[in-house]
């Protein structure tokens, strides 16, 4: 396997990852601390980003130089909350201009999330944990 498809490989796991952090944190802190929904997704969202974050610059990015972990950590919060927009958006419009996806909303969930972590995964590449060398 090729240092790209490396890279990929341990993106996609980092995500996957996060979401089960996520997942797991809305579930616990709406079941058993009784916070409300979206408390419970600013708290899911924040420890799972962090979860990514360390994970894709430990191993998807292991190359990358080290700069400052808590500016590198801001830059990598705010690009996942503009992949968010662009999963959310990718949703919207496939729902609302396609047919086929206004039937079957699953469909247009999995293109938003796919158009996300392809975003997610160009801004980590490119500027979150870009080397000089790129």
């Amino acid at each position: 396997m090729n240092a790209r498809a490396r890279e990929i490989l341990w993106f996609a796991v980092a995500g996957t990852l996060g979401f089960v952090v996520d997942a797991s944190v809305v579930t616990l802190l709406r079941s058993w601390a009784g916070a409300g929904f979206v408390s419970a997704k600013a708290v899911g969202f924040t420890l799972a980003v962090t979860v990514t974050w360390a994970l894709n610059r430990r191993l998807a990015f292991a190359g990358a130089p080290r700069r400052h972990p808590l500016r590198q950590w801001g830059h990598y919060v705010w690009t996942n909350g503009l992949g968010g927009l662009v999963n959310n958006g990718t949703y919207l419009v496939a729902v609302f201009s396609v047919d086929a996806f206004a039937r079957q909303p699953a469909l247009a969930v999995a293109l938003g999330s796919l158009a996300g972590m392809f975003f997610n995964y160009l801004a980590a590449r490119h500027w979150v944990f870009r080397s000089n060398s790129r």
